[in-house]
């Protein structure tokens, strides 16, 4: 395909959330139903940055029974990303509860 990258041109980054976010019952949501990570106030980590989704993958299993980590095995991503290629090129704006913008 014409938009698929060079070979060697993208690494996998695999990232955990931990999630900040107590429910008013007390649970942590970590996956909305469609399976994505839920987004709610969260840190992100990145674990490493790979040649290879394998790689990633592979270190994700070992991540998973580390302290912390364990807490929320589920809450794992691999996210593909293109060497050399620009992101955030039209900036970014922050959106307040209130529904204020700032950029």
């Amino acid at each position: 395909m014409a938009n698929d990258p060079a070979p060697g041109n993208e690494v996998f980054i695999l990232w955990h959330a931990r999630h900040l976010i107590l429910e008013e019952d007390g649970r942590t949501i970590h996956r909305d139903p469609d399976g994505e990570i839920h987004v709610d106030e969260e840190e992100w980590r990145i674990i490493g940055v790979y040649a290879d989704r394998a790689a990633a993958e592979a270190q994700r299993e070992t991540s998973m029974v580390l302290p912390g980590f364990r807490d929320e095995p589920v809450c794992f991503d691999i996210s593909p990303l293109v060497i050399d290629q620009d992101e955030w090129v039209d900036g970014y704006f922050t959106e307040y509860p209130d529904g204020r913008q700032q950029d």
